[in-house]
């Protein structure tokens, strides 16, 4: 406890000496978003904690992939099973992987099988931003948005002319990545294509991997109000899957296929509204190639999980009068299984939502209720109702508030996966609820530093989970849980070319009647990045994250010890057409796990250039 409290102390130190010693000129400003309410408005302006990542910062950081990107924030947990073949998932707030909505342009990518997304399939060079929403967005998402939602925009083609990308990596492990990014305008239509090849030997026996996608965005301009675009793309891979130090599967194998297509059309026939429409669909499929030398599969038959959304949308906008707007839509998703281990099934989900939002007192007050009513073809209605407020006191203090109900229906895996011997699935499984409320507050103090402080309680219930029973585990609603947590972020501007993050995320996420903490919910979390700008295209940026103790099961019993990783990213553009770069992760080739079982890579050096037309 003593070192515990040496280790926060020294933190506090080194913030409030930043303070002493901060004095630049200039503070962000607030960023258009779309993921709170669905329609474009300043980030400013809403009664949500919003975090906004553009292409730029992610280029300068040194990411490798989305984890990367995101795991610096707060409240966020990624699950990561170490190396680029594995897969990486998102946590939010004391969440599951699977009670985290991700959005790709809007259109929900969260995998029906097993309810995540893996976000290591998707590539940084298409991405113009991404949005990370804190707390719960049933009422405009519906399910799975318990824990927070995750926004990925990609990027448009050029309204003029063309632009073009070429990208090439090389590091440890003997990484490679190649990728290509070109884009034009060609009168009223225009195109951007990318794609690219990922190759790697693994850190670990049997963790190679060789990847490939590309996606195509066209899009047809009838006039500046009146647009057509067609987004599409595929990504499929082929991995070894050396599984847990404790039961290695030296030569089992896992091929990947992802596909997609998304065509949205969008109208604004005057200034007072807007239409928009969608209609898109997921393919997802996954075969694992178990080895015969366990005895466990001695025919070596593959294990094929296919799954299909196809999903439709249509929203409508209004601003009825200066202080009232209203944001309609209705939404249909079909979901449909073909497994070796679950079989066949579907079922269909009809929604509608409305919300309905007031600028108040010269827009000092915005004030946000919404509700969406879902009627799922298996598991029957569904109402979220929320309440989201902020009030600005001036141009330097902001306090918003949140009150929302969510909800995440049972994936196909929780109904229908059973495997002998591993445990029996529950066709009669109910969705998970939750209820939240949440209070913060943001201030840029001075034009040194901008500080934010967030409260959030969270009550789960109907918790789905794997427990004992007669004559095998199987999987029922049996838990539920309690989650509160501060988040405490601050940027300080220390001069016109250094700046320094510090963000820290305090959660007791436990269950409500054992009172045991939930699975991989660590209870400290800090992130700290010093980087350093000239204006002659040189970043260099210094970052760290501790995270503290986390368990592995739900009886505790299990823990995961905490750790420290540290990385360094140098990033020089040359003239305006090329960028060369320099990433070291793990810096001081700590030993580390996020998940138990899984070993992450130590020391790994990447570099490599870019040249931009």
């Amino acid at each position: 406890m003593r070192s515990s409290y040496k280790k926060f102390a020294g933190l506090g130190l080194m913030y409030f000496i930043s303070l002493g010693i901060a004095y630049a000129d200039d503070v962000e400003l607030d960023k258009i978003v779309v993921t709170p309410s669905g329609v474009e408005e300043s980030s400013g302006s809403v009664g949500r904690t919003v975090d906004v990542i553009t292409s730029k910062d992610m280029e300068k950081s040194g990411a490798q992939n989305l984890s990367d990107v995101l795991t610096g924030l707060t409240s966020v947990d990624m699950s990561s099973y170490g190396g680029p073949n594995a897969v990486e998932n998102i946590r939010m707030r004391g969440s599951t992987s699977s009670q985290v909505l991700v959005l790709m342009d809007g259109r929900p990518i969260n995998n029906p099988r097993d309810g995540s997304a893996d976000l290591t399939t998707i590539p940084l060079d298409n991405i113009s931003r991404v949005e990370v929403m804190h707390g719960p967005g049933s009422s405009l998402y519906g399910s799975s948005a318990m824990g927070g939602v995750v926004n990925i925009i990609t990027k448009n083609p050029p309204k003029k002319g063309q632009k073009a990308e070429l990208y090439s990596s090389f590091g440890t492990a003997r990484t490679y990545i190649e990728r290509m990014l070109y884009g034009a305008d060609i009168s009223k239509f225009n195109f951007l294509i990318s794609g690219g090849y990922l190759s790697s030997v693994g850190f670990r026996e049997n963790s190679e991997i060789n990847a490939e996608d590309c996606n195509l965005k066209l899009g047809y301009d009838f006039n500046n109000e009146n647009n057509l675009k067609l987004n599409s793309g595929f990504y499929k891979s082929k991995s070894g899957a050396p599984g847990k130090t404790t039961w290695l599967d030296l030569d089992d194998k896992q091929d990947t296929l992802k596909r997609f297509f998304d065509l949205s059309w969008s109208l604004k026939p005057d200034t007072k509204t807007a239409l928009s429409a969608r209609v898109y669909q997921n393919y997802d499929r996954l075969e694992f190639m178990e080895n015969s030398s366990d005895g466990w599969n001695p025919d070596n038959k593959k294990d094929i999980q296919a799954t299909t959304v196809r999903g439709f949308n249509l929203q409508l906008d209004e601003q009825l009068w200066d202080i009232y707007k209203i944001v309609a839509g209705y939404n249909y998703v079909g979901n449909f299984n073909n497994s070796t281990t679950s079989g066949k099934h579907k079922y269909n989900v009809n929604a509608g939502y409305l919300e309905n939002i007031l600028d108040l007192f010269d827009k000092k007050l915005n004030i946000n209720l919404s509700v969406r009513l879902d009627d799922y073809s298996n598991f029957g209605l569904a109402t979220d109702p929320s309440l989201s407020m902020l009030y600005k006191f001036n141009d330097s203090v902001r306090i918003h508030a949140l009150v929302a109900r969510s909800f995440r229906v049972p994936t196909f895996n929780d109904l229908y996966n059973s495997i002998p011997g591993m445990g029996v699935s529950n066709p009669n499984l109910v969705p998970e609820k939750g209820m939240t409320g949440e209070l913060g507050v943001e201030s840029r103090i001075n034009k040194y530093l901008n500080t934010s402080l967030t409260y959030y309680r969270s009550d789960y219930k109907q918790l789905i989970e794997w427990v004992e029973a007669d004559p095998e585990w199987q999987v029922m609603n049996v838990n539920s849980a309690v989650i509160n947590g501060i988040e405490f972020g601050n940027k300080i501007y220390i001069s016109d070319n250094f700046d320094l993050n510090i963000n820290y995320t305090y959660m007791l996420a436990k269950d409500a009647k054992t009172h045991k903490y939930l699975v991989y919910q660590p209870e400290n979390k800090v992130d700290a990045g010093l980087k350093y700008n000239d204006h002659n295209g040189l970043t260099v940026e210094f970052k760290g994250q501790y995270t503290g103790v986390r368990f592995g099961d739900v009886d505790n019993a299990n823990k995961v010890k905490s750790f420290y990783v540290f990385g360094l990213s140098v990033h020089k553009k040359f003239k305006r057409n090329l960028t060369c770069f320099a990433y070291i992760d793990n810096l001081f080739n700590r030993k580390y796990e996020v998940q138990a079982g899984y070993p992450m890579p130590g020391f790994s050096l990447t570099g490599g250039l870019k040249l931009d037309f």
